[in-house]
């Protein structure tokens, strides 16, 4: 495949983010020539550095990669190209869910004043009423409403005791409850372009991906910085446009578990297809999307397809509308790969990156 002559160092730090009493894990890559400095202003090798050095290394790491954020909200942050904010939900039996849009934004977090040990929360006042008082205003939608009572529930509370109504006294009719407003779904982000009908371009496909599975690839491909990693590209069935040509998107991704890694190579096995196949159908069970590619990784390599990679899409995806995504955890850059018209040879994409994945990374 590709001899690669430049060894480098994987050095995994453990920070604690500020007050919250847990720790992450940071991946740092150093090159032999990098160097670091230490609490007391030495300069040392990676070899040479004792676990306190690495101590303090990740403390000074910790608090300038906080100190740009430690004041920001979250909804700042998560609309900053520059920060990705990833949010984890964690059910009733522990089961973690990684939340793949930016929802979370619209839920309300309350705080409640915890009452003196041994007091019951005080009853909140009932409101005053007011005569000819002024329309409410509207209310402002969230993701949690209180519930409207029904007519039994309202049937069954006994009605507060009122003075007599005289013949000349008006009656007014309490106001419905405010109905809530439905929030829209945050839109997604999506990268790519469509090709007008006619366009010259030699490539059978317009590709075109949702943020979402990008960084997903992305993620998976951080785990591993010396052996490739693998999976496929799922979207709906492409369209075929007016020219001949299709329209990818690339909606979602599924990792290829049971893969056997060989170095700088990656290779399907049967059950990797199996688990390919019975994820897709766990999550489509109505067939709204099908497998319009694959993805691997080339750490350190760089982009390009080998002649085992060209052997596997010309195999492996032979429709002419399959895609194949590089990934380079190592340089940090992605790239795309197509069928030209003739589905004579499988060529690069000039895949135009939008500003906030400049470089794709």
């Amino acid at each position: 495949m590709l001899e690669i002559n430049q060894l480098t160092y994987a050095a995994i730090i453990t920070i604690s983010i500020p007050a919250q009493g847990r720790a992450v894990t940071a991946t740092v890559t150093l090159l032999p020539e990098d160097q670091i400095t230490t609490a007391t202003g030495r300069v040392k090798a990676l070899r040479d550095c004792t676990l306190a050095d690495l101590q303090a290394f990740a403390e000074a790491l910790e608090e300038e990669a906080w100190a740009p954020y430690e004041s920001r909200k979250l909804g700042e942050l998560a609309e900053d190209d520059a920060a990705l904010v990833k949010i984890t939900l964690l059910g009733e039996n522990g089961e973690q869910q990684a939340v793949t849009d930016e929802s979370w934004l619209s839920h309300v977090v309350v705080l409640a004043e915890a009452a003196p040990a041994g007091e019951e929360p005080a009853e909140p006042a009932p409101p005053t009423p007011v005569e000819d008082a002024a329309p409410a205003a509207e209310p402002i939608a969230t993701e949690t409403t209180e519930a409207v009572p029904t007519e039994e529930a309202l049937a069954e509370t006994p009605a507060p005791e009122s003075a007599p109504v005289t013949e000349t006294a008006e009656v007014t009719a309490p106001a419905p409850p405010p109905v809530p407003e439905v929030t829209a779904p945050p839109k997604i982000r999506i990268a790519g372009l469509r090709r007008p009908p006619g366009h010259t371009t030699p490539s059978a496909v317009d590709i075109l991906i949702n943020e979402t599975a990008f960084r997903d690839a992305q993620a998976h491909a951080l785990t591993s910085l010396d052996r490739e990693v693998a999976g496929v590209l799922v979207g709906p069935r492409p369209e075929k446009q007016p020219d001949g040509r299709y329209v990818v998107h690339i909606t979602d991704i599924i990792i290829a578990m049971h893969t056997r890694m060989h170095g700088a190579s990656v290779t399907y096995t049967p059950e990797s297809w199996r688990y390919i196949h019975d994820k897709l159908a766990e999550r489509y069970p109505d067939e709204e999307a099908v497998i319009v590619g694959w993805y691997h990784t080339h750490p350190g390599f760089g982009i390009f397809l080998s002649g085992m990679d060209l052997f596997i899409h010309q195999n492996f995806f032979t429709q002419i509308w399959h895609t194949a995504l590089v990934l380079d955890p190592v340089a940090r850059k992605s790239g795309f790969f197509s069928w030209n018209r003739q589905k004579t040879q499988v060529d690069r994409y000039e895949f135009p990156w939008p500003h906030w994945a400049a470089g794709s990374w």
